[in-house]
């Protein structure tokens, strides 16, 4: 890798007049945009050979009232979500092929977002974080090279507003709807000046009751970016700053007391206070007229608090307390020489949390204070070359990373420390198989470490008694998957087609079985072989101007071939894996009534979902469809939304578990509820 980066140094640069001819907008404005999205490409899939959907900023809009990121990406086949709530706000999440999203690997501008232990990202600490996103892609499977975590389940990583191609201007939006949501943001952005800069900012303030009984949320959020764009140079500044509360609603419901007290939340009266901030700066350096070179240098901090319903005599519940910080750094190389693609990255982090719990009297539990760190390191590089109608692909990753435990000072717990290293490697081919239709097949192989709460089994501290259960760190083994996908796209001026098979072979995958613990940490554990097969596609169709249709579905076979439980040490066959719905379907419907006038239908149907691996039909949570719909005014530039949700008004069950006494506990959606939002732009 350093061999490219030092080949790509060596190349000539383009000559340079000595009188420098008059500025050329357009011309400016179009090479500072390909500077600024050097990092984006390389993460992103372009046309490789793998299975993967990008939204775009008008997808992003489609009825978005300010409802955390997760639930923006269900419109992409294969993705599910829910939200602890019930409603758009406080915590929600995404799963990817039935994969969790800390199996997912996340980016902002190419820049890792999962926070390296849990390998998690919480949407929650950066409120309205979708309104400064221009596009998102979603790959499914192993996908291409990326920084960070493994892409396991797949990646999405996340393109912000571009600097040098916004609008000069400001925008103000304010909103309001069920469940006591309120929300109001300003955004401003100058455009590429003449004197090479832009700017752009947002902040964002948002508040929600949520549908579950003290499921509450307020958070305010800000974005800020500055970058200087040279004759080959550009120079970037990221801010992202968030701060959230929460009323706590982790805790799933039994089915009997929902049909009574839909709104009923066990731990209703305790909640959380966190905050997390990130910067980063870039350097992107043209090095010629097809290649380019960018650094970034990026640092987070992040920390709060969060309740555990545990009182005594009236007293207020305990707090556990998280602080983390991490930096790294990133360096992506972009070159193209005649047929030949190239893109390679490099890329290293440290990172340290301390987690801390304080005694009181009132409690039996004592007080601690112990710390993970985490380093990793990995670099690819991807090549095409195109011959004929037909493009190769390879892809190769090489990863390492370690995990060290430290326990509380004075404690008799011994520190423990585990490491892994990963050689990931992905091929493909594509072919044009004429000016409409494009075909593709690859296959790659990825692993991934275990997190600190697989670890430790969700503990948040070893106690003495525990040792012998969760030392060493390496009775948790790493898990592997192979990825086999194949798919084609056919596309014409009106309609889209594209469509993929697939077949996810694992090898120690470290599989959900169905329980949490008290703090509301999924169990997982290693269950030897598995598999997740099945299609996806995706249709759109536009029959008039004023009309478009669009569809999504994934169908699947998703299997543990044996899974022992712990505690009884019963053995089961050939099980369905935990909240993985074999149909997952969208539907979509755009109608521009007039030339102000635009309404949507947003449709889902979701099968059932086992909730644990036992493969018993009544720890399921059932199949449902909901249907959602909006409409949008647009007058003079300003923009008035009314999105209903749940227009059925469907008692739908989106996920849920199993209680240690093997009770079904599930999430609730929220009924019909509607949300109002307006964009005033300046």
């Amino acid at each position: 890798m350093l061999s490219l980066l030092l080949l790509a140094a060596q190349l000539p640069l383009a000559s340079q007049d000595t009188v420098r001819a008059p500025r050329d907008s357009a011309r400016d404005t179009t090479r500072a945009r390909a500077l600024e999205t050097v990092t984006v490409r390389a993460v992103r899939g372009g046309d490789a050979a793998a299975a993967q959907t990008t939204l775009g900023a008008p997808a992003l809009a489609r009825g978005y009232t300010g409802q955390d990121v997760p639930l923006l990406l269900q419109q992409a086949p294969g993705v599910t979500t829910f939200a602890q709530s019930g409603s758009q706000w406080n915590y929600s999440y995404f799963r990817l092929r039935g994969l969790d999203q800390s199996r997912i690997n996340l980016t902002l501008d190419g820049i890792p977002l999962n926070e390296p232990e849990d390998q998690q990202l919480y949407f929650s600490n950066f409120a309205d974080l979708a309104n400064s996103i221009q596009s998102v892609q979603i790959q499914r499977g192993v996908g291409t090279s990326t920084y960070g975590q493994a892409s396991f389940g797949g990646s999405v990583n996340f393109e912000t507003v571009p600097l040098a191609a916004s609008r000069h201007g400001a925008e103000v939006q304010l909103g309001a709807g069920s469940f006591g949501a309120r929300r109001a943001a300003v955004e401003y952005s100058s455009g590429l000046g003449d004197d090479r800069t832009a700017v752009y900012a947002r902040f964002s303030n948002q508040r929600a009751d949520g549908y579950r009984r003290g499921s509450s949320h307020a958070g305010n959020s800000a974005m800020a970016s500055a970058g200087w764009f040279g004759d080959r140079d550009l120079l970037k500044l990221t801010l992202l700053s968030g701060a959230e509360s929460n009323g706590q609603a982790y805790t799933a419901v039994p089915l009997e007391t929902l049909r009574t007290d839909p709104r009923a939340n066990p731990i209703d009266g305790v909640g959380d206070r966190f905050r997390q901030s990130m910067a980063a700066l870039t350097y992107t350096r043209l090095l010629s007229a097809t290649t380019s070179l960018a650094t970034t240098a990026y640092g987070f901090d992040a920390g709060g608090w969060y309740e555990y319903p545990t009182w005594v005599d009236g007293t207020a519940a305990p707090r556990w307390n998280l602080a983390s910080r991490w930096g790294g750094v990133l360096s992506a190389l972009h070159a193209v020489r005649g047929a030949a693609t190239m893109d390679a990255g490099v890329h290293a982090l440290a990172y340290r949390r301390d987690h801390m719990f304080d005694a009181r009297a009132d409690l039996e539990s004592p007080g601690y204070g112990n710390r993970g760190t985490k380093q990793e390191g990995s670099a690819f590089a991807k090549l095409a070359y195109a011959f004929g109608a037909a493009t190769a692909y390879g892809d190769l990753q090489a990863r390492a990373s370690n995990f060290h435990y430290r326990p509380t000072e004075g404690s008799p717990v011994p520190a423990a420390r585990a490491s892994w290293t990963f050689l990931n490697p992905r091929v493909g081919l594509s072919w044009q198989a004429t000016p409409v239709l494009r075909a593709f097949a690859s296959v790659g192989a990825t692993g991934r470490e275990p997190t600190r709460a697989d670890l430790l089994a969700g503990a948040d501290d070893v106690a003495p008694d525990d040792v012998d259960a969760l030392f060493p760190l390496s009775r948790v083994r790493p898990e592997r998957v192979t990825d086999y996908e194949a798919g084609a796209e056919w596309r014409t001026g009106t309609a889209a087609l594209r469509a993929n098979a697939y077949a996810m072979e694992f090898r120690n995958e470290i599989a959900l079985v169905g329980l949490t613990t008290p703090l509301g940490y999924d169990v997982r554990r290693n269950v030897g072989r598995s598999y997740r097969r099945g299609v996806e596609a995706e249709a759109s169709w536009r029959p008039v101007e004023t009309l478009t249709l669009a569809t999504t579905a994934a169908l699947s076979r998703n299997r543990i071939l044996r899974y022992r439980d712990e505690a009884s040490g019963a053995e089961y066959l050939d099980v369905p894996t935990v909240l993985t719905p074999s149909l997952v379907a969208g539907q979509q419907a755009t109608w521009q009534a007039t030339r102000a006038l635009a309404l949507t239908l947003d449709g889902r149907y979701q099968s059932r979902q086992f909730l644990d691996p036992t493969g018993d039909p009544a720890r399921t949570a059932p199949a449902f469809f909901v249907l959602d719909g909006g409409a949008v005014i647009r007058v003079a530039g300003q923009e008035l939304l009314v999105q209903g949700r749940n227009l059925l008004d469907r008692f739908a069950l989106t996920a849920g578990d199993v209680s240690s006494r093997g009770v079904p506990r599930y999430f609730i959606l929220a009924p019909r509820s509607v949300e109002v939002n307006a964009r005033l732009r300046f």
